[in-house]
């Protein structure tokens, strides 16, 4: 019985998968493959209207089994974080109508933004840092109806200098700083250029009375956000911040960092809940070494 049970709903598993790529093929969800850029990343067209983007719309990225595939047959990406990002943008934007800067650190393509800026519906400024060419001329492509982006092709840092970022061939999401992150046999090495945060912040980023952030680095976090300047952090409305519990991640900066987190009501590792986690908690989990990740969620307003 338990092995017909497992044949059972694994067989349905099979039907489900393939009335879903008959629906895709047929134009009725996700979106269709229309084309490879000169420079190898594809063209998904929206079948219908989704928050990616109305029926028709083209979006770039690199073809992989996980971001690719999931825009294909579902048409959004990452959608409960992008709500909670939209939500943090119209209490700054259009309930508070503050100058208001999205900051979209570790972009991949772009989507994030470009989703939560259509369910926002407001005109703030992007503020986007990609360090991967492919990723960063693929949100060029997905940006390219606001006027109101910068993108940083660098990574945030402490320093400014080269490194050498790792990226999965399957999971182009992926990407790192520390190659044990990713499988060897995946592996796809990039140099690219570090900038230094606290500069970069200074020069760029002290114009604004609101900031949402979306930070996901794979393990650069709290490094990076710990040397945002205390006034960004004061005025910050919402973030999702991608916690990796990786043996890098330095108690000074964690311990930095939780201490501008004060001035939420609302931490949590989901985005809807009642918020009750204890910064101690959340230092707790990202010293702890264990390789895994959560998403941690926050905001001003409960």
């Amino acid at each position: 019985m338990i092995f017909l049970g497992k044949a059972i709903r694994r067989l349905l598993s099979i039907l489900k998968s393939e009335i879903i790529r008959i629906c895709v093929n047929l134009r009725f969800i996700g979106a269709r493959d229309v084309g490879v850029t000169a420079y190898g990343n594809h063209l998904l067209q929206l079948n219908k209207d989704y928050a990616l983007g109305r029926k028709g719309t083209v979006l770039e990225l690199p073809k992989d089994d996980i971001i690719y595939k999931y825009v294909k047959f579902k048409g959004n990406w990452e959608l409960s974080d992008c709500r909670f990002l939209a939500r943090g943008l119209k209490k700054a934007c259009l309930q508070l109508k503050l100058k208001t800067a999205l900051i979209d650190i570790g972009a991949n393509t772009g989507l994030v933004t470009l989703q939560t800026m259509n369910l926002s519906g407001t005109t703030n400024d992007l503020f986007l840092f990609e360090p991967i060419p492919k990723h960063a001329l693929a949100i060029r492509n997905n940006l390219k109806g606001y006027s109101n982006y910068h993108l940083g092709e660098f990574a945030l840092s402490d320093k400014n200098g080269l490194a050498v970022i790792y990226t999965q061939a399957t999971n182009h999401g992926n990407s790192s700083l520390f190659d044990y992150v990713v499988p060897t046999s995946e592996m796809i090495s990039t140099q690219i250029k570090l900038v230094s945060t606290e500069e970069y912040c200074r020069s760029f980023l002290n114009d604004y009375e609101c900031y949402v952030i979306k930070c996901d680095t794979q393990g650069m976090d709290a490094l990076i956000l710990s040397k945002f300047p205390d006034r960004i952090w004061r005025h910050c409305e919402s973030a999702v911040i991608e916690v990796w519990a990786l043996p890098e991640v330095k108690r000074q900066d964690v311990d930095r960092l939780l201490s501008k987190f004060q001035r939420f009501n609302y931490i949590s590792w989901y985005p809807d809940g009642d918020g009750v986690l204890k910064l101690e908690e959340v230092s707790q989990y990202w010293l702890s070494k264990l390789g895994s990740q959560k998403n941690l969620y926050l905001r001003k307003t409960l």
